[in-house]
C-alpha cells in the first residue's frame, strides 16, 4: 500500500515541472546574506559580486541569489550551472538541498565527519530533509526525501569554509533517501547586465546563469517554509536561502486529490477480492 501511495505522489508530481523560463522577474530575493567578509573586493557581506573568504573572487565562481515566485525557486550566479568553468571541470554544479525543520548545516553533519580536502562522501543528511537533484545536461530533476541513516551526500573539496555555519557542505546527492517527484527545469540562456533578467533582479558583475525549479511538492507533502542551499564542488561560494513556499494552484490539487480518491477506489476494490477469495 505504501509503494502504491509512494507512486502515485512521484506521479502526480511530474506536471509539476516544465515551465518556460521566460518571465523577466524571478520574484523576491530570499538569499540570506551571509555576512562573511575578508580582505579584497570579493570577500564582502553581500552575495551578488561575493565568494566565500579564501576562495578564489571573480563572477566565474559567483552564487549570486535564490529567488522565489509562488512555487518556482529560481538560483542565479555568474557561475555556470550547465558547463561549470572550463579549467576545472571537476567543480560542477551541486545540488539543491532544502531544510523544512530549522535544523541543519555543520552542527548536523554525521558523526564521521571532518573538514579535510576532498570530495568525501559520507552516510547522513547534514540536516536537510530533501535534495533537487539537478541533471543540467538533460535540463531535468528528480526530488528525495532524505533521511539520516541511509541518504549519502558527498562534501566540497576545500575545507577553508567549515568554520562556518551552515558551512559549504554538502555539495553533492550521492544516493538513498526516497524519490518522490521528477520535473523539468527552467533554464535560462546566459545573460549580461544590460539584459531584463539581470535589470529586473538586480544582478551585477558580468555574464549570468539562471535555473528554476518547482518546489509544489514541499506543500503537498505538508510543507511551506524552507531553507535552501546550494554550492559547486570546490565549494567556493555557499549559497542559502529562506522563504515560504505558497499552496499549490487549484488545478493541481484537484488532480492530486482526485487520483488519492482513485487510488482509494482500488484499494477497496482489492481488499473486497481478497475477503471473496476462498482459502
Amino acid at each position: 500500500m505504501r509503494d502504491k501511495i509512494a507512486l502515485f505522489f512521484a506521479a502526480a508530481l511530474l506536471i509539476l515541472g516544465g515551465r518556460e523560463a521566460a518571465a523577466t522577474s524571478f520574484g523576491t530575493n530570499i538569499t540570506i546574506f551571509d555576512g562573511s567578509s575578508g580582505s579584497g573586493t570579493w570577500h564582502g557581506a553581500s552575495e551578488d559580486q561575493e565568494t566565500e573568504p579564501g576562495m578564489v573572487g571573480s563572477q566565474a565562481w559567483d552564487m549570486e541569489g535564490f529567488f522565489l515566485r509562488g512555487h518556482t525557486l529560481t538560483m542565479a550566479g555568474g557561475f555556470d550551472f550547465k558547463h561549470g568553468v572550463s579549467s576545472h571541470p571537476q567543480f560542477s554544479t551541486g545540488d539543491i538541498f532544502l531544510d523544512v525543520d530549522g535544523a541543519y548545516g555543520r552542527s548536523r553533519a554525521p558523526a564521521a565527519y571532518s573538514a579535510t580536502t576532498g570530495n568525501v562522501t559520507y552516510t547522513g543528511n547534514f540536516g536537510y530533509e530533501f535534495v533537487i537533484d539537478l541533471d543540467t545536461d538533460n535540463e531535468t530533476y528528480s526530488v528525495y526525501s532524505l533521511d539520516n541513516d541511509t541518504a549519502r551526500v558527498r562534501t566540497v573539496y576545500y575545507p577553508q569554509n567549515e568554520s562556518s555555519d551552515p558551512s559549504s557542505n554538502p555539495w553533492q546527492y550521492v544516493d538513498g533517501g526516497t524519490l518522490i517527484a521528477t520535473g523539468q527545469m527552467g533554464y535560462y540562456t546566459p545573460f549580461d547586465d544590460t539584459d531584463a533578467n539581470a535589470l529586473d533582479n538586480g544582478l551585477t558583475g558580468g555574464t549570468h546563469y539562471a535555473l528554476a525549479v518547482d518546489l509544489s511538492f514541499l506543500t503537498l507533502a505538508g510543507y511551506s517554509r524552507f531553507v535552501a542551499h546550494a554550492t559547486m564542488g570546490c565549494g567556493n561560494d555557499n549559497l542559502m536561502g529562506r522563504g515560504t513556499a505558497p499552496v499549490p494552484e487549484p488545478a493541481t490539487m484537484f488532480l492530486f486529490g482526485t487520483g488519492l480518491c482513485c487510488l482509494a477506489g482500488v484499494v477497496r476494490k482489492q481488499r473486497a477480492g481478497t475477503t471473496d477469495r476462498p482459502s
